[in-house]
């Protein structure tokens, strides 16, 4: 697998940590679980609602102010093997 994309769920915790920005700020927030939230940062995809799992990386990032594409990018490639094809 790609390293880059082995690692994009740790660039979320790590630039949640550097901005002093806890879980549960961003959970009260987004009104999404806490739990949830963790197993995000830790890539524990498998323990989330499938037919959420975007959603909620969009709600995260928009929260944290970073790049949902790319990180969804690299979400698809992680557990995928590769970036599916835009729909126009």
């Amino acid at each position: 697998m790609n390293e880059k994309a082995i690692k994009f769920y740790q660039e979320l915790k790590k630039t949640r940590n550097s901005k002093k920005i806890t879980l549960k700020e961003i959970s009260e927030y987004t009104k999404i679980n806490a739990k949830y939230l963790e197993a995000l940062e830790n890539g524990n995809f498998n323990i989330l609602p499938n037919v959420y799992t975007r959603l909620f990386l969009r709600s995260y990032c928009a929260y944290l102010a970073i790049d949902y594409k790319t990180i969804l990018d690299e979400y698809e490639i992680y557990t995928l093997g590769h970036k599916q094809r835009e729909i126009i």
